[in-house]
């Protein structure tokens, strides 16, 4: 018997993105102070994208294999800030809005999995 009640998932919604961008600005204001901010950029996006799914699965909090596949979907986009050449001046927000929807269902179906094992 389960100790934790039953909550549904938060819809994204324009506050969760907003608030989602102001928890990851230290990531951002971080590698600026390193001299990285090209590099920061994408860490931001990349957190901010882990934020907005903290945020619409906060029903899950309590549980501890929720943190542990947010922490893994964490590290699945080292690669992607550390690959993705952030200073091009080619890299317009068109080209990287697909990347960040594939990332956002990535992080997602991370949890899913989880969740599905879990349950």
């Amino acid at each position: 018997m389960s100790t934790y009640t039953k909550e549904l998932p938060r819809e994204v919604s324009p506050k969760l993105a907003y608030r989602s961008l102001l928890y990851a600005l230290p990531i951002f204001i971080l590698f600026s102070v390193l001299g990285k901010w090209e590099e920061g950029i994408g860490a931001w996006i990349c957190t901010t994208i882990v934020f907005l799914v903290v945020g619409a699965r906060w029903d899950l909090r309590k549980r501890f294999w929720f943190w542990i596949a947010i922490g893994f979907g964490l590290l699945l986009q080292i690669p992607l800030v550390l690959l993705v050449p952030w200073n091009n001046r080619n890299l317009i927000w068109m080209t990287v809005l697909p990347v960040g929807v594939l990332d956002y269902f990535l992080v997602y179906y991370c949890v899913r999995v989880t969740e599905k094992l879990t349950n």
